[in-house]
């Protein structure tokens, strides 16, 4: 299985470095990790940052399991899973950037490992179009927290 964290998760619950005592500095995201295998295949990370690929047909049924591990002292209190052409964010009332949402939880996840199935066919005429992404959105009350990133990356062959 391979690890995947948000853009923005990247850090604890610390002070992030660079930031001047007294000055008014972000709070820290929580670090929420996502762990996933396609089709039943896992991807080698990959070290420059971006999320693991996989190579899909067109007109493939895809079957995702994605891992989610919450951290101590964190409630996830949303959670989306979409497919996004390239762009991704959190918008007032959830995920932005998905042009396609495939789940939307909204039972809080509590400390501990948390795993959920993704399913989706890949239109006939995809090969022609550019890679997607599996994305996630979470969000949290306590810490106030809302957080978007890449687990996947799906390529036409």
């Amino acid at each position: 299985m391979v690890l995947a964290t948000g853009v923005l998760v990247t850090g604890g619950c610390s002070r992030p470095p660079r930031c001047p005592p007294g000055a008014l500095c972000p709070a820290a995201v929580p670090r929420v990790t996502f762990t996933v295998a396609v089709t039943g295949q896992a991807a080698a990370s990959r070290r420059n940052g971006q999320p693991p690929g996989y190579r899909v047909h067109p007109g493939e049924y895809l079957m995702m399991r994605v891992r989610v591990t919450v951290p101590d002292h964190v409630t996830v209190t949303g959670l989306w899973f979409g497919l996004s052409a390239g762009s991704w964010g959190s918008g007032r009332n959830g995920p932005a950037g998905m042009n396609r949402i495939l789940a939307h939880y909204t039972q809080p996840l509590a400390t501990g490992s948390h795993t959920f199935a993704l399913h989706w066919r890949t239109a006939s005429r995809w090969a022609l179009a550019a890679a997607r992404y599996v994305t996630y959105t979470w969000s949290s009350h306590q810490p106030p927290a809302s957080v978007s990133g890449p687990v996947a990356q799906l390529i036409p062959e």
